[in-house]
């Protein structure tokens, strides 16, 4: 509540105290018996001079006190924050609170006195070297700032890039006898599941030794496996068919057939969290399937002008994402109404369309060999990459804040998810096109490829 300054001159003593928005100020001469008491504010100040003698009748003292004792009797006063300040137009009362019987509350009747044009200067070029003084060290600490993030940011650069750029194969399978089209993991004991156009299903331990191969599970390729949980996955394939798979006897085997559940090759299966499923298909068509006495029926069928390759499912917005020969669609899964359709925005594979984080996407675009960052709150495009080779596969490291790319060319290219910029190109990493990748709770990443193999990384 209150500062003290107290200076000393001579036989002077000054005691100056800051109170709420005013500055007190006691001045005694100690050979003589009179207190000068001033109180500023701003463009004006209140004074008074008065006697020991004038104070000692006021407040009805008995006994002689000395001016010292009377400047640290306000004084303590002040500090234990028993004063007031009343003020009005012309007159102010300092109004010291006190229970001491010989000294009672005391009331200090002070007048106004204006301050001079020149005082009013020199308390304006007070005020103006206090705030320079003030803009100065907030400038200085802002330079430390601005200094501090560029350092934050460059150990953020090389964290990022020396991760990045150690990218490293561990090992390379080749458990099919044709090209892998999808991987996925079990959620609890981590094992993995890969699906091929040999129409052959195989699962593996950890370590990548296979457990249990199914093989001719459909009657064409297979193009996408999705896991519901260590006891269900499905899968679809080019024969027109899903099939929905139960874990038995720790063995996983048929459980509920789809069949002719699109008029052409069905691209991607994915769940809802309702158990219902969505699929997408060569036939320009997307159907969700609702499971009712224990068979799966369409919904709801929504059409597009194309082939539609990729979907990505957003409940938690209510939104629906295809992509596929004609652009990129938003759909709204209260009333399946097309939201907005990115035309230009053209993906040729199932693992072509990624959620980057909570509000942006990523497609691959056929039509330039480009790559599409797209808002999904703004539902517009906020970033287009370009890059060398047509895309396949993308997976976002949420960890590394990276994402990583594969395609046609056999190499993969790794990118930063803030500035967009390529830290990494890994080249021939497989010996054909890479359709995609998938990351396992440990940190490793899968990659997989029409040339048959799977190769694990790690950075």
């Amino acid at each position: 509540m209150s500062q003290n300054s107290i200076k000393v001159f001579d036989n002077n003593i000054i005691i100056e105290k800051k109170y709420n928005k005013y500055k007190i100020k006691l001045t005694s001469i100690f050979d003589l018996i009179n207190i000068h008491i001033q109180i500023e504010d701003s463009f004006y100040y209140y004074v008074s001079d008065f006697t020991i003698k004038y104070l000692l009748k006021y407040t009805l003292l008995t006994s002689y006190i000395s001016p010292k004792e009377i400047i640290e009797f306000i004084n303590s006063l002040i500090e234990q924050n028993n004063i007031q300040i009343k003020e009005d137009d012309t007159n102010l009362k300092l109004i010291l609170i006190s229970s001491d019987s010989k000294c009672q509350n005391v009331e200090l009747n002070l007048s106004k006195k204006d301050l001079s044009p020149n005082e009013i200067i020199e308390y304006l070029k007070k005020e103006n070297r206090d705030l320079r003084d003030m803009i100065s060290k907030l400038n200085e600490e802002k330079n430390e700032l601005e200094e501090k993030n560029k350092q934050l940011e460059a150990i953020y650069n090389m964290k990022i890039k020396s991760n990045s750029l150690n990218l490293k194969n561990n090992n390379s399978f080749q458990p099919h006898n044709d090209r892998i089209n999808s991987i996925s993991s079990f959620p609890s004991f981590g094992n993995i599941i890969s699906v091929s156009n040999d129409r052959s299903i195989n699962i593996y331990d950890i370590d990548m030794n296979i457990i249990q191969t199914i093989p001719n599970a459909h009657d064409g390729g297979i193009n996408y496996v999705e896991i519901k949980d260590e006891n269900n996955f499905i899968t679809c394939s080019n024969d027109k068919n899903i099939k929905l798979w139960i874990k038995n006897n720790n063995q996983y085997e048929i459980n509920k057939s789809i069949i002719k559940a699109h008029d052409e090759r069905i691209n991607k299966v994915i769940y809802f969290s309702n158990g219902n499923l969505i699929s997408c298909s060569h036939d320009k068509t997307i159907k969700i399937w609702e499971e009712e006495n224990n068979n799966y029926n369409p919904l709801k069928i929504l059409s597009s002008k194309g082939y539609i390759y990729s979907l990505l499912l957003l409940e938690d917005k209510n939104i629906l994402i295809s992509s596929g020969e004609y652009g990129t669609i938003f759909w709204n899964l209260e009333n399946y109404n097309n939201i907005c359709n990115f035309e230009q925005t053209i993906c040729v594979w199932n693992e072509g369309l990624c959620k980057l984080d909570e509000d942006k996407i990523i497609v691959s675009d056929k039509g330039n060999y480009s790559l599409k960052i797209i808002s999904i709150s703004k539902k517009e495009i906020i970033k287009t990459i370009n890059h060398p080779f047509q895309c396949f596969g993308i997976i976002f490291i949420k960890k590394k804040n990276i994402f990583l790319v594969g395609g046609e060319s056999k190499d993969i290219r790794i990118y930063r998810n803030d500035n967009y910029e390529c830290i990494q190109k890994i080249q021939n990493a497989h010996e054909d096109n890479i359709n995609g990748f998938f990351e396992l709770e440990d940190g490793f990443i899968l990659s997989f490829s029409w040339d048959k193999t799977i190769k694990l990384w790690y950075f």
